[in-house]
């Protein structure tokens, strides 16, 4: 994480006002009742689709009402129901090369090329000409400009596998994500990645490839009738064998192996270029039902007129892994899910009531996410349906899963230095008497792996809060994620119940600066994610 910037560090300090030696806010007692109620065993552990998760919506709902929040789900209900589909392919993507000539050889699925149609493509067949972009990266800033002059309306980009050195491993995750999104923004119908000698050598094709691929699975199905999928484009993805990709580039300007040369060595450029062959591609995709699940939602207006149409979702996932079809040594089969993520959800309950008792500038929504667990399928679905008949998300504020077995000393606010949330987060951590530290493990990128990214990838800024390693925190931490991360173990007495107290206090002061933020919340101009994401910029805020 960056440092707060001078004018950041002032704007932080000017907004805070130490509490009196960490005063409680939070109910202690109430948090911990949630926390059993939701981890009992009658929840079943909270598994997307289970009367067992019906019942923890059930209660969670009851207690918003209980707060004084407002329905916020579908036809004035606390819920927002959506069905979870599973795509796949119908049959095997046919793909065959067409010379110059007119002469056709095809392509054997599974051996030389894997992939398919992406989920919202539906089925099709076209046959269009091949572009090979190089690694597809359009960063100048970089020393990437592969992009430039190149043509990929209604054709087919081949592109291969890079990882630029020496930057932010966030933005090095965005960019790998977003391969493909960038050639379909260029017009590109299809995508075939080339593997080359080099991607051989760290992994086996057969292993790797369906990996790049990245089609079917489960998603959402959209009040449309189409699963959900952030890529409009292109309708399919493919990654060619290290002997197929040698064939496409046989005779072009640069062969398989300099392209291989060039990612053993930095990533040198390599140039842009139309191939003279075509490629004819028939895909199909099939729809089965899944499951259906729920999202919990509660509405708090704000007090600010000017700012009703800037709404913050606070998010906390519910759902957890359900019951297990093989036993402990104890005969505990329920993975109650107390740490992960009751724990969450108490903690959004209670910043609801503190929230209700003095509400914001803005209107809030209290959000118990389902199926996290799944693939943050129902933050995914609600960051692209958030049902508001008037006004837009502007900011997320996610808790997941504190570990709560140690009187922790620091706090981690991911993505806080990504926008103008940042200055307003460490006032509330410095309110509440404790230091505000960067990621201490960028290597594992967690910013991706919680529900608030769902929320980024729609332009959203968030911030999701965390514990540090301090006091400690870091041995805390991997004991409990070694022995009782979605094991039955996970039970509400391995919890701390002052430190989720401790916890709550600190992200409701986080919550509570974010909803009267002056200024709307925005990416800092010189930050990546709003030219990657689109969203609102703080430029001069």
């Amino acid at each position: 994480m960056k440092k707060l910037t001078v004018l950041a560090t002032l704007a932080a300090s000017l907004l805070a006002t130490p509490l009196a030696a960490q005063d409680a806010l939070s109910d202690r007692a109430t948090l911990e009742n949630d926390v059993r109620i939701l981890a009992d065993d009658d929840m079943e552990g909270r598994e997307a689709g289970t009367p067992g998760y019906d019942r923890a919506a059930e209660y969670v709902a009851g207690r918003f009402a209980d707060i004084g929040l407002q329905p916020g789900g579908d036809d004035g209900s606390w819920y927002q129901n959506f069905e979870l589909v599973r795509v796949r392919q119908a049959r095997d993507t046919s793909v065959a090369i067409v010379d110059a000539d007119g002469n056709s050889r095809k392509v054997d699925y599974g051996t030389d090329i894997v992939g398919g149609g992406l989920p919202n493509a539906g089925s099709g067949r076209f046959e269009a000409e091949m572009v090979f972009v190089g690694y597809g990266y359009d960063r100048p800033d970089l020393g990437f400009d592969d992009m430039s002059g190149v043509d990929l309306e209604g054709k087919i980009a081949l592109w291969v596998y890079g990882s630029p050195e020496g930057l932010d491993p966030l933005e090095t995750r965005i960019l790998q994500n977003q391969a493909t999104a960038r050639l379909a923004e260029r017009g590109a119908i299809g995508a075939i990645m080339l593997w080359t000698p080099e991607l051989s050598s760290r992994i086996p094709f057969e292993r790797g490839a369906p990996f790049f691929a990245g089609v079917g699975g489960l998603t959402w199905l959209g009040p449309d009738g189409v699963p959900g999928h952030l890529v409009e484009g292109p309708q399919v993805s493919l990654v060619a064998s290290e002997e197929l990709s040698r064939a496409l580039l046989e005779g072009e300007q640069i062969s398989i192996d300099e392209v291989s040369a060039s990612q053993a060595n930095g990533m040198t450029p390599l140039p842009s270029f139309e191939i003279g062959s075509r490629a004819r591609i028939s895909f199909a995709n099939e729809i089965e039902p899944a499951l259906e699940t729920s999202n919990v939602i509660g509405m708090l207006p704000g007090t600010d007129p000017a700012l009703a149409d800037q709404y913050v979702v606070v998010t906390a996932h519910l759902d957890h892994e359900g019951i297990s079809r093989y036993p402990t040594e104890d005969g505990d089969r329920i993975f109650n899910g107390a740490m992960d993520n009751a724990t969450g959800v108490s903690a959004l309950m209670e910043m609801a009531r503190l929230m209700r008792a003095e509400p914001g500038r803005r209107p809030l929504l209290f959000v118990a996410l389902g199926a996290e667990e799944l693939g943050l399928i129902g933050s995914s679905y609600h960051a692209a349906n958030p049902g508001l008949e008037q006004g837009e998300l502007v900011a997320n504020v996610n808790v997941d899963m504190p570990v709560l077995t140690w009187p922790f000393s620091d706090i981690v606010a991911f993505g806080s230095d990504r926008s103008n949330l940042g200055p307003h987060v460490a006032s509330a951590v410095s309110e509440y008497g404790l230091e505000l530290v960067p990621d201490p493990n960028p290597g594992e990128a967690f910013f991706f792996r919680s529900d608030q990214y769902s929320y980024v990838e729609r332009g959203i800024p968030a911030v999701y809060v965390e514990l540090g390693f301090g006091n400690d925190g870091e041995a805390a931490q991997t004991s409990f994620l070694s022995t009782h991360y979605h094991q039955p173990s996970d039970e509400a007495d391995l919890i701390e119940y002052e430190q989720l107290g401790r916890f709550t206090d600190i992200a409701y002061l986080v919550l509570r600066n974010v909803s009267n933020m002056d200024a709307r919340p925005g990416w800092l101009p010189e930050e990546y994610f709003g030219r990657a994401f689109g969203g609102h910029i703080a430029e001069g805020e």
